[in-house]
């Protein structure tokens, strides 16, 4: 039960980080606040890529930097996700011999923890899209 849970929780971590903001704003009484006419979903979308703009900027590395150095930067998350998924697989396929069960089981949730964080970070953002 508690691997399951392991697993599931980062899948679910940007649900759930989602339904508290929501609840907060409803016990404070602070509505949503929807554009009411074409310039003001106008303003609201500017706005949006003026946030974005603005965490680009920051995100953007000082001085000169080699493309690689960036693309390297950018794609870090999965490189460091698929490096944990091929040792856990790597470390499934041993002989048993070889084999701690306790570090087996840990290499196996975190390696599930990172993949379904990915995923399910994704697969929401996707979902909220669709709205």
């Amino acid at each position: 039960m508690l691997s399951l849970l392991a697993t599931l929780l980062p899948a679910l971590l940007p649900v759930g980080t989602d339904l508290i903001k929501s609840g907060v704003s409803k016990i404070l009484g602070t509505p949503p606040v929807e554009p009411q006419t074409f310039a003001e979903r106008l303003d609201e979308k500017r706005l949006d890529i003026d946030k974005l703009k603005a965490l680009a900027e920051l995100d953007r590395p000082a001085g000169n930097v080699s493309k690689w150095v960036s693309d390297f930067r950018a794609s870090f998350r999965y490189i460091a996700v698929g490096l944990i998924v091929l040792a856990a697989l790597v470390y499934n396929f041993l002989p048993v011999t070889y084999q701690n069960p306790l570090s087996l089981d840990y290499l196996n949730q975190l390696s599930a923890s990172a993949t379904f964080f990915i995923i399910g970070d994704r697969v929401y953002l996707g979902l909220k899209q669709l709205k």
